[in-house]
């Protein structure tokens, strides 16, 4: 088990990258965004993928799979953006602010560039292990937990860890 508070039931907007399921707290996701035409934004690190305007508010676009050691890979039909919730979101619907260290959790709005978008999973607390010991610490960092779905296995991401 990962915590010992997280013991009830837990909700995970999944996707997956590269063939890989991957999920986020739902309680930080903002939505799911279908739109990617993204606009690349010259001499920027390589996970930075862009930036995209949704309704008029500018929103920066990182490629996940990138940010893991893995090449940047074509846009597909398939593709979307999970937008995450900004600090001040989190703390009028959630109070989960208290949670992440300051200067961790971003003002600004982030969206993940997925390959597809999966189901939201709920899945028993005590079911999330914790991070595997053999993978390196840079990635390590970045996760939360694993979670055994039928015969997939859930990475659960820490959003504040990967902005």
């Amino acid at each position: 088990m990962n915590n010992p508070h997280d013991s009830g039931l837990r909700q995970f907007v999944s996707f997956h990258i590269e063939g890989d399921l991957y999920g986020f707290d739902i309680r930080i996701v903002k939505e799911v965004y279908p739109q990617t035409d993204i606009m690349g934004v010259p001499l920027a690190d390589p996970k930075i993928r862009g930036l995209i305007n949704i309704r008029g508010q500018i929103v920066l676009v990182i490629d996940i799979a990138v940010l893991f050691g893995r090449s940047t890979r074509p846009i597909t039909p398939d593709s979307q953006l999970v937008i995450i919730k900004t600090r001040q979101e989190l703390e009028l619907m959630h109070g989960m602010v208290d949670q992440v260290p300051d200067g961790a959790w971003s003002d600004k709005p982030v969206a993940f560039l997925v390959d597809s978008i999966g189901d939201v999973l709920t899945v028993e607390g005590t079911r999330i292990d914790r991070v595997p010991p053999h993978l390196s610490e840079k990635k390590a960092v970045y996760l939360e937990g694993v979670c055994r779905i039928d015969d997939e296995l859930l990475i659960i991401l820490a959003a504040q860890q990967l902005m």
